[in-house]
């Protein structure tokens, strides 16, 4: 299995900071996606064209927020193109 590197569009750097001021746990959440990404890319949704989407369920009792990722990968990274973050149900 090949790991991938991951790396975050500028604008994404700036939403995970900023949702950490809002939930817990957002750098363990973060670790976790880009873990499974760069060892699995096609663990999410084809969109179209290199756009790929992934979710990560969160934990409402925890203020752990669920989180939509858009990304896209070659061979050797994985680009985590935008990031929203939602209240878990």
């Amino acid at each position: 299995m090949v790991m991938r590197d991951v790396v975050q569009d500028r604008e994404v750097t700036q939403d995970i900071e900023t949702a950490k001021k809002t939930y817990r746990m957002v750098d363990e959440a973060i670790c976790g996606i880009e873990w499974t990404l760069s060892h699995d890319p096609q663990a999410g949704t084809h969109r179209s064209g290199p756009y790929w989407i992934y979710a990560q369920n969160g934990f409402k009792f925890h203020r752990i927020p669920e989180i939509v990722v858009l990304y896209s990968f070659t061979d050797d990274r994985v680009t985590l193109n935008a990031i929203v973050f939602r209240n878990a149900e």
